[in-house]
């Protein structure tokens, strides 16, 4: 009983810590300013794709497009072939968004596979009247938004969540663990006004920072003249990804995956009505010698959401 209570207690204060508005003022307003070098020098990756027949959607868009308050019979989902894995990733876009489908499927593919392969499902959906938006669920990621080449920056972002959250690091997560609040108490800043939230938004804008140091010639150094004031935590988050086997840095193939979602209904009619009329559900299953990575419970919708 006592091992128990105080493993809860454990991870209540580790919830704590991940939640908590941070007090060091920001290094700059936003690290949008570093997205057109992400996007110079992370190089996308070829694809091809195929929509799936009518009637299926993954179980995880079919989720978030619900609590988006939409149907999920406007959705269309989608196998994306990259190049650099033996399974594709299924992706989501509702009908009603305006940019092409290549938009969506170029962004995501510029991320280092390594990185990418920490996200299960990717979903396009409406920009709501009060601006664009983005957010990770155990993994999938929702994007509220216009997608442009004008948010790199905010796919990293949102990766960076699952890399750290789901355990990609040898700190499990990054976020709360003792390494990361000793080396976030050595430096004076914070990246940006949104890192200043909790300590989960700081380390995914620090790695939008290192992931930028990583890629782009003269790194951060060369386009912040105080890079010194965030050092600590963005060479945290260099060592993590690079003990984990270089996540952040471009090139390779694909090593382990998560579990995709089942296929299911878009409608509420009943199954075997559908089942009769659209035949057998897609096949999601990944390969039987593909390692999968662990799910886990997370949200960072229910903490706060990246706007722009």
């Amino acid at each position: 009983m006592y091992q128990t209570t105080r493993n809860v207690a454990i991870s209540l204060l580790a919830a704590f810590t991940q939640a908590q508005q941070l007090s060091k003022p920001a290094l700059q307003p936003s690290v949008d300013y570093l997205n057109q070098g992400l996007v110079n020098n992370l190089s996308p990756t070829h694809s091809t794709w195929d929509i799936w027949g009518p009637g299926y959607i993954a179980q995880g868009c079919k989720d978030m497009t619900q609590r988006a308050g939409l149907n999920p019979a406007d959705v269309e989902t989608y196998n994306v072939h990259y190049d650099d894995c033996s399974t594709a990733w299924v992706i989501c876009r509702h009908k009603s968004v305006t940019e092409p489908l290549i938009n969506l499927i170029d962004l995501f593919g510029r991320l280092p596979v390594h990185t990418r392969q920490y996200v299960r499902h990717l979903i396009h959906l409406p920009t709501p009247s009060s601006g664009g938006y983005a957010y990770n669920w155990n993994g999938n990621v929702a994007v509220h938004s216009r997608v442009t080449g004008d948010i790199m920056w905010a796919f990293i972002h949102e990766a960076g969540h699952s890399l750290d959250l789901l355990g990609a690091y040898p700190d499990k997560p990054l976020s709360s663990s003792a390494n990361w609040i000793n080396n976030y108490n050595q430096d004076p800043n914070v990246p940006d006004s949104y890192a200043q939230t909790s300590q989960v938004e700081n380390v995914a804008q620090n790695t939008v920072v290192d992931t930028y140091n990583l890629v782009v010639p003269n790194g951060f150094a060369g386009v912040e003249p105080g890079w010194q004031n965030i050092f600590h935590q963005f060479a945290t988050v260099q060592t993590a990804q690079r003990n984990a086997g270089n996540l952040l840095v471009p090139g390779g193939t694909c090593t382990s995956r998560l579990t995709n979602s089942a296929p299911v209904l878009q409608s509420s009619m009943k199954r075997w009505l559908q089942g009769r009329a659209l035949g057998p559900p897609p096949n999601v299953a990944l390969p039987h010698d593909m390692k999968v990575i662990p799910g886990k419970e997370f949200n960072t919708k229910d903490i706060c959401k990246i706007h722009w």
